[in-house]
């Protein structure tokens, strides 16, 4: 039995309970004429209600009908749109992994109290950047992939806007003012090595990728250049890669001196 059919019985039979309730407390006291009346107020309240009923049903058939319209659109808008990113199995699944990785990276970095984020701030300038390159991808349009776009987005945001509280840079990070090899014989691994900036040789990467803008070469610095030391910690990923980059075409450079 389908739902329109069991609605109707139930009014039918809810209608004729109260007749026979109503019957059954007034028997005695009702005539013939005053019973026939009842009966037929009681069967035009049934009909009005089948009528209402009716009208109801024809509304959730033409509603239906409607909403089945609707999801024939979204489908034929969602089928044309992937067709226009060519998002092909492998591609939409290669996406999805390179969204969730900077998710999970983003979720990592918010977690950070304020001095660890600051230390790792190169973190939260590389997330955009590569967000940015995926928002480049035609597959960026996929509603899957929009909305967790704009998500990530909003926390690189307020990751920024953590990074740039009035103040915070003032009391993190630390100068220092580069003095002559001659006398002081500084140089980025010395300078690391000092007790007051990072008691670690190891970490000169650091001052590197946090001075770029001064130091194009690690292994030329100049006198009485200022020089940011960024706040203590792990080197970065970022950082790593720097170093790897440079020991490597350091490598290339002495084995080509060597083979003239």
């Amino acid at each position: 039995m389908n739902l329109k059919k069991v609605v109707v019985s139930g009014l039918f039979l809810a209608a004729m309970g109260v007749v026979a309730v109503q019957m059954a407390s007034a028997q005695e006291k009702m005539t013939k004429e005053e019973w026939q009346n009842q009966i037929t107020q009681y069967t035009a309240q049934r009909d009005s209600l089948k009528s209402v009923l009716a009208q109801l049903t024809k509304d959730v058939d033409s509603l239906k009908s409607v909403l089945a319209s609707l999801t024939d659109q979204v489908a034929k808008v969602k089928s044309e749109t992937e067709a226009m990113t060519g998002a092909s199995a492998e591609r939409h699944k290669a996406f999805d992994e390179a969204l969730k990785r900077l998710e999970d990276w983003a979720q990592q970095l918010s977690l950070l109290s304020d001095q660890d984020l600051y230390a790792r701030k190169s973190e939260v300038d590389s997330l955009q950047a590569q967000l940015d390159g995926l928002k480049q991808s035609k597959l960026a349009a996929l509603p899957e992939f929009y909305n967790r776009i704009q998500a990530l987005q909003q926390k690189i945001d307020q990751l920024k806007a953590t990074l740039a509280k009035p103040g915070l840079m003032a009391g993190m990070e630390k100068t220092y003012t580069v003095g002559t090899w001659a006398r002081n014989r500084d140089c980025l691994w010395n300078i690391s090595k000092k007790k007051t900036i990072y008691d670690n040789p190891f970490m000169w990467p650091k001052i590197w990728q946090g001075n770029r803008d001064q130091i194009k070469d690690p292994d030329i610095i100049h006198p009485g250049q200022k020089l940011k030391i960024p706040v203590a910690g792990p080197l970065t990923d970022n950082e790593k890669k720097a170093e790897h980059r440079y020991w490597r075409k350091k490598h290339a450079a002495q084995q080509q001196a060597s083979a003239q």
